[in-house]
C-alpha cells in the first residue's frame, strides 16, 4: 500500500495518470515487431524505456538510441544490473519525456504504453523535430503499428464511414452501411477528430 501511494504521489507530480507511468515489459512478439521497423541507419527515440530491455536490442541495430524513463526506481536497477555500461549508440536519460526537448536528430520513436493519456502530445512533439515514424501500441491499445508522421491525414469531416485513427490518439468508428466491406475494414488516419478539441 506504502509502494503504491508513493508512486501515486510521484505520478502526480509529473502529470501521469491512470496506469502511464508504470513500467510493464512486454513479450517478445511485440518487441520482434518494433525491431522489423527499425534500420541501422534510424536514430530512435524510445518514450517509456522502463528497464531498458528494448533500448538494449534497439542500439544492438540502430544507430543512436534515445532511451527515456520517468522513474528512477524503475531506470536506476537497469542500470545497476548492466554495471552501468552502456553501449556507447545509448543515450538513457531518467526524465519526463513530455517535459524534455526531444533530441533534433531522431527519426523514428518508439512509445510502448497502452495507458498513454498524451499521445497527442508526443505525436506533436515528434513531428515539430521532423520525426518521420512512430511505432507504437498506445493508439489501438494493442498491436504494434507504424505511423508515417509526415503524412497529414484525412480531415475527418470527410470521413462517410468505417473505422478512424487520429493523430491525437483517438481511435473510433463513424456508422456506414455494413455490406461495403471496403469502408468496414479499412482504417481512415486522420486529422482534427472530435477528441483534439477542435
Amino acid at each position: 500500500m506504502q509502494f503504491q501511494e508513493g508512486f501515486e504521489s510521484f505520478a502526480a507530480r509529473h502529470g501521469l495518470t491512470n496506469w502511464e507511468g508504470w513500467f510493464s515489459p512486454y513479450d517478445d512478439e511485440v518487441y520482434t515487431e518494433v525491431l522489423r521497423n527499425i534500420a541501422e541507419d534510424d536514430v530512435v527515440l524510445e518514450i517509456g524505456a522502463g528497464d531498458l530491455r528494448l533500448a538494449l536490442r534497439l542500439a544492438g541495430r540502430a544507430r543512436k538510441v534515445y532511451a527515456v524513463e520517468v522513474n528512477p526506481k524503475v531506470l536506476g536497477p537497469a542500470l545497476e544490473a548492466i554495471g552501468w555500461e552502456l553501449p556507447r549508440s545509448l543515450v538513457a536519460i531518467c526524465a519526463n519525456a513530455l517535459d524534455i526537448p526531444f533530441p533534433s536528430d531522431v527519426t523514428v520513436a518508439v512509445l510502448l504504453m497502452r495507458h498513454c493519456q498524451h499521445f497527442g502530445d508526443y505525436v506533436a512533439k515528434l513531428r515539430a523535430i521532423g520525426c518521420q515514424r512512430l511505432i507504437t501500441n498506445a493508439r489501438w491499445k494493442a498491436g504494434v503499428e507504424v505511423i508515417e508522421l509526415a503524412a497529414q491525414g484525412e480531415d475527418f469531416s470527410q470521413v462517410k464511414g468505417g473505422w478512424y485513427a487520429c493523430k491525437c490518439g483517438a481511435v473510433g468508428f463513424i456508422p456506414c452501411d455494413p455490406s461495403d466491406g471496403e469502408v468496414l475494414f479499412s482504417i481512415h488516419e486522420v486529422e482534427n477528430c472530435p477528441h483534439c478539441g477542435h
